[in-house]
């Protein structure tokens, strides 16, 4: 690969990792955590780059050693991933991931679980919900009406499920949150986000530590700026 075409590669990658990070898209691919990272790094390849560009200038061009007539199109098509990104950012993650790949808490032996939040129906996130119900032995779901944040998953046998996507570290790791909802009615479509109050119960191995929420309340909204649980 020239070295133009490097400079310019470099330029263009680095200056992705700045936009995406600067508009808030990169929660789309990887955990909000890694904001400062991902800009920093995005500062310092374009700083290469630039350094790389002005020290070649200077030099009167970039040293080119090879000259064998081949043509630089090849390389030049790897600048295409890095302009996808940088001009045409993709959706976030959602129903269509609903996969298999569901977290639950696992084999892990119960223990005690902090109190939940004060006041009625909290805002409990789904995450924290699906460990209580499989390994607190406080009780602390028990009669206690909270608030739980997801959307629709359509189930084969007509039934719905809430569902958040998990990223652990970043998006191609991503694991799917269910809550099974005990509803006598399904006026929603795959998809839609809602806000669901009700009591949750235990759950158990048997039912793959997916808890059911008996629901007494649900609200239809806009889906949120950030999609994903953490």
């Amino acid at each position: 690969m020239k070295r133009e075409t490097q400079n310019v590669l470099l330029m263009l990658v680095g200056g992705a990792v700045v936009k995406i990070a600067f508009d808030g898209s990169f929660v789309r691919y990887v955990k909000p955590s890694m904001h400062p990272y991902l800009l920093v790094s995005g500062v310092f390849m374009i700083v290469l780059a630039v350094a790389a560009m002005v020290r070649d200038i200077q030099r009167g061009g970039p040293e080119d050693h090879e000259e064998h007539g081949h043509s630089s199109r090849p390389y030049w098509m790897l600048l295409i991933p890095a302009a996808l990104i940088l001009f045409v950012a993709p959706p976030a993650l959602g129903v269509s991931s609903v996969s298999e790949r569901v977290v639950t808490a696992g084999p892990l032996e119960r223990t005690a679980f902090p109190p939940l939040p004060g006041g009625a129906s909290p805002e409990v996130p789904m995450l924290d919900v699906v460990q209580r119900a499989a390994r607190d032995n406080t009780g602390s779901l028990k009669d206690r009406e909270i608030t739980v944040t997801g959307f629709v998953v359509e189930n084969s046998d007509g039934s719905v499920d809430l569902a958040r996507i998990l990223i652990v570290c970043c998006a191609a790791d991503a694991r799917s949150i269910r809550i099974h909802l005990d509803t006598g009615s399904n006026a929603w479509a795959e998809g839609d986000w809602l806000r669901v109050r009700g009591t949750v119960g235990q759950s158990s191995p048997e039912t793959g530590n997916v808890p059911t929420m008996s629901v007494t309340g649900v609200e239809q909204i806009p889906a949120p700026e950030n999609t994903y649980a953490y």
